[in-house]
């Protein structure tokens, strides 16, 4: 008789369902993406969202657009034999509100604005209201080039941190604009009929003229303030060329140059000045100026009427409280065998010049004022330490009063007042020693020195 093989049993276990990847228990995620299984093969599954009904559903599952709060996924198996799982698998979790971005970082101090490009610079200026600082971040970039007319107090461009930021050059028109702190390898420019700008606290190390106010022989620049920069040559030619200059606000101050140092101007072939104006202007305010280690006329005027057609007198010169020291730096490689040219001097006709509490010393014969071609009968020289004060022109009808000099000399066709209270002769001041006078060294002493508490530069 045949065996007869019994029917397998019923399968009446229901599968184990678990969960194998989930959202983390907080995210600020509103995606969610569960994994799952069954402990028999073949198994199908269904799923549940919170409050949700079951539906079919295969892994992996993703969920979108989750609210926040809190969530409960629940996923069952049911296996071949049509066993549902009684115990589902489940995972909790909650969305959070995700935390609202970080805000910008703050403008460095004392900054309106704060950008990273020059084009963002410029952006900015023309969208900017008086009395705005418009700060650019540290680095290096190209020409800066600013076009804007404000009302006072005008708009400030500056470096977001002092010499942190260098600009190949800049370029300054329209009216109250101040370019502040940077450092600049390729000269500033004002260009012709600007007016109120400033220069201040720049390192200006490079270019044709390290800043040219006005470069054309008949349009002003009107009431322009270059303040507390350091102007390191070599230049092409000078370190601060000024062409046509006006005082057009009527405080008695058409260009202002004031607390800068300057240093490395070199004879180069190019008549090579520290400041140089060959163009009439008005009321041109030279003070507290430092001048130093340089081959260069140091403060050079001269109205020359064929340039432009326009004649002088320049009107308003006055020069106060300047050190020009130390002028014995060799010829630049370009002029080999260069002349000593004079640290001071100055051209007529003039009218309104005052001098007064200038130091002008260093290696001997190299420090000489000069005055040529006429003077006014209201010059005054006064307090001044000179080594050698020089003339080939009548300067009988000018008052020197309180100077203390060591050379009084003229050449031919010139003449000094004959009355010429308190002068004293100090010769002895020069040089005697480099490490007792030599003002790059601590402790030196006598005329020969840095001036003390003067910010230059950023």
């Amino acid at each position: 008789m045949e065996a007869i093989t019994p029917p397998p049993p019923t399968d009446t276990i229901p599968p184990q369902t678990s969960i194998t990847s989930k959202p983390p228990e907080v995210t600020t995620s509103t995606a969610a993406k569960f994994s799952f299984a069954a402990s028999e093969s073949g198994a199908s599954f269904e799923c549940k969202l919170d409050d949700g009904s079951w539906a079919e559903c295969s892994p992996p599952l993703t969920y979108s657009s989750i609210e926040t709060g809190e969530h409960e996924f629940l996923v069952r198996a049911t296996d071949p034999a049509e066993n549902v799982d009684r115990t589902p698998a489940t995972a909790e979790w909650t969305v959070e509100e995700p935390a609202p971005p970080p805000p910008p970082p703050p403008p460095p101090s004392g900054c309106t604005t704060s950008v990273t490009s020059v084009a963002a610079v410029q952006s900015a200026v023309a969208s900017a209201a008086a009395g705005s600082v418009v700060c650019l971040a540290g680095g290096s970039y190209g020409q800066l080039s600013l076009d804007a007319t404000k009302a006072a107090p005008g708009v400030t461009v500056r470096s977001a941190n002092p010499a942190g930021t260098t600009i190949a050059g800049a370029s300054l028109q329209g009216a109250n604009l101040t370019l502040a702190g940077f450092v600049v390898t390729q000269g500033v420019q004002v260009e012709p009929g600007a007016s109120g700008m400033t220069i201040e606290h720049n390192r200006i190390t490079g270019g044709g003229q390290g800043i040219d106010a006005g470069p054309t022989s008949t349009t002003t620049v009107n009431d322009t303030k270059i303040i507390g920069n350091e102007l390191i040559g070599p230049f092409g030619e000078d370190a601060i060329h000024l062409n046509r200059y006006h005082d057009a606000d009527g405080n008695g101050i058409g260009i202002l140059i004031e607390g800068n140092e300057i240093t490395n101007v070199r004879e180069n072939g190019n008549h090579s000045d520290c400041l140089q104006t060959v163009w009439v202007g008005d009321h041109l305010v030279f003070r507290k100026n430092y001048l130093h280690d340089n081959r260069c006329q140091g403060f050079f005027v001269k109205d020359q009427a064929s340039l432009g057609g326009v004649s002088g007198p320049i009107n308003g010169i006055t020069v106060d409280d300047n050190l020009f020291l130390r002028h014995q730096e060799p010829c630049d490689a370009a002029a080999p065998g260069c002349g000593q040219p004079n640290y001071f001097q100055v051209f007529g006709p003039y009218s309104g010049f005052t001098m007064t509490r200038n130091t002008i010393w260093g290696d001997g014969d190299s420090s000489i004022a000069t005055f040529r071609e006429g003077t006014g009968s209201d010059t005054q020289i006064a307090n001044n330490v000179i080594y050698r004060l020089w003339t080939d022109t009548n300067m009988s009808a000018a008052t020197l009063a309180n100077n203390t000099l060591c050379k009084l000399e003229t050449g031919a066709g010139g003449s000094w007042p004959a009355s010429r209270p308190g002068q004293t002769t100090a010769c002895s001041l020069g040089f005697q020693s480099a490490a007792a006078d030599d003002y790059r060294l601590s402790g030196g002493r006598g005329v020969d020195w840095a001036p003390a508490e003067q910010h230059y530069g950023p």
